[in-house]
């Protein structure tokens, strides 16, 4: 009787919060196999809309090819790269090239798309995902202050935002447009090693 006792008391609910624990996690790796496909799907019509939105001539988008990581631009401070080939997108029909750029900001990591046109002048940037706090530190992301990158082929600072000329930074949120300017400044620098191949 005794054992009866501890086999319901002590071993019995192990039994059925393990069986309950392996449906749950059953059941999660069923949700995720169906939904991992269809979120990657939506992550990459995301990724291609901006590309058209930063580079608007541009049809459809395919990596360059024939990238190694060693032509990968990073910034002389190493707080900004292009970290992988897939990051370096071409025009099929030539109009230029959108690189994705991850820099460190204030609030940490940021990315951000930038299209540059086949005569090496940048066309449009979009921060595409940021850690930096709301207000201050994204007045840097908005499309006026952003649309003064566009026409530019080079920088003449491109690791300090407030030294470049002709240039409205930002008081207060110069962290965060810093970032965004060495981000500008690696891709212009990675269309320069790809215009040529």
């Amino acid at each position: 009787m005794e054992k009866t006792n501890n086999f319901h008391e002590y071993v019995y609910p192990v039994i059925i919060l393990t069986v309950i624990a392996f449906v749950a996690t059953l059941l999660l790796a069923l949700t995720n196999m169906v939904s991992a496909p269809v979120i990657a799907a939506n992550s990459a019509a995301r990724a291609d809309a901006t590309r058209k939105e930063v580079l608007a001539d541009g049809d459809s988008f395919a990596p360059v090819q024939g990238l190694t990581d060693s032509d990968l631009a990073k910034s002389s401070d190493g707080k900004a790269s292009i970290e992988s080939t897939d990051d370096v997108q071409a025009a099929a029909n030539g109009a230029g090239y959108v690189m994705t750029v991850h820099t460190t900001s204030f609030g940490g990591d940021l990315t951000m798309m930038v299209g540059i046109d086949k005569k090496g002048a940048v066309t449009g940037v979009k921060v595409t995902d940021h850690s930096d706090t709301p207000g201050v530190g994204t007045k840097d992301q908005a499309d006026d202050y952003l649309a003064q990158y566009v026409g530019k082929t080079e920088l003449t600072s491109p690791l300090n935002v407030k030294k470049e000329k002709d240039f409205q930074y930002i008081s207060g949120a110069s962290v965060s447009g810093t970032a965004i300017h060495r981000g500008v400044g690696v891709a212009l620098d990675e269309y320069k090693a790809v215009a040529g191949k």
